[in-house]
C-alpha cells in the first residue's frame, strides 16, 4: 500500500493527544493553522541526516554556529515548519526552537513530501540557503535567498554547489552525496 493523504476538517482531540503521548507529533508541522502530520522517516533518510550532521557539524562548530536535526523554524505560533537539519546563529535560538532566520536548512527529499511546498515560508521565514538531496537517488539542489525568493544555484562544471559555508555538495557514485569541506577533504553522506 502507498501513501495514503488524510484531511481531517478538525482533528479529533483524541488523535492529537495520543501522538503527543506517544512522541509520534515530533515532526508535525502548523502550515498557517493547518496541522500537517508528517509519517516518521525511513532508515536511509535518517541515516543520510545523520552523516550530514556529522560533516556540517565541525564546519558550523569553526563559524560559531549551531547544526540542529528536526528544530521547529517558528514564524508564528500557527505557523512552522520542520527541516531535516538546520544551521542556525545563536542568537536566532530559543527555548522552542528556531525564530528569526537560518543560514541553511537541509531537506531530505522523499517520494510525495511537501519539500518543495515548503521553500515560500523558508524564504518568508529568512533561510539563507536550502539544501535540498533525494533520499533515493542522492541528487543535490541548492536554493539561495534573494530579494524574488530562493533561487537555484547553478552546479559547477564538476557537478559541485557551494553554500555559504564554503561546503561544496553533489551526486556522487553509489547513491552518494559527496560532501567538501572547507579543507577540501570529502564526505561520503
Amino acid at each position: 500500500m502507498g501513501p495514503v493523504r488524510v484531511v481531517f476538517l478538525e482533528a479529533p482531540e483524541q488523535l492529537l493527544a495520543e501522538r503527543r503521548r506517544l512522541g509520534l507529533d515530533s515532526r508535525d508541522e502548523m502550515w498557517e493553522g493547518e496541522l500537517h502530520m508528517v509519517p516518521p522517516p525511513d532508515f536511509n533518510h535518517q541515516r543520510r541526516v545523520s552523516r550530514l550532521l556529522r560533516a556540517l557539524g565541525p564546519v558550523a562548530d569553526q563559524g560559531g554556529l549551531e547544526v540542529v536535526p528536526e528544530a521547529g523554524l517558528y514564524e508564528a505560533d500557527d505557523s512552522w515548519r520542520v527541516p531535516d537539519l538546520v544551521v542556525v546563529r545563536p542568537e536566532h535560538v530559543t527555548r522552542r526552537g528556531v525564530e528569526g532566520g537560518a543560514v541553511l536548512a537541509v531537506e531530505i527529499r522523499s517520494p510525495d513530501d511537501e519539500t518543495l511546498a515548503k521553500m515560500p515560508f523558508y524564504a518568508r521565514f529568512g533561510v539563507e540557503e536550502l539544501l535540498v538531496v533525494d533520499r533515493d537517488t542522492a541528487g543535490v539542489e541548492l536554493f539561495r535567498l534573494d530579494a524574488e525568493g530562493l533561487r537555484n544555484v547553478a552546479p559547477d562544471q564538476q557537478g559541485w554547489v557551494t553554500c555559504s559555508l564554503d561546503v561544496g555538495f553533489r551526486q556522487g557514485g553509489a547513491n552518494v552525496v559527496e560532501v567538501r569541506l572547507p579543507d577540501w577533504r570529502i564526505e561520503h553522506c
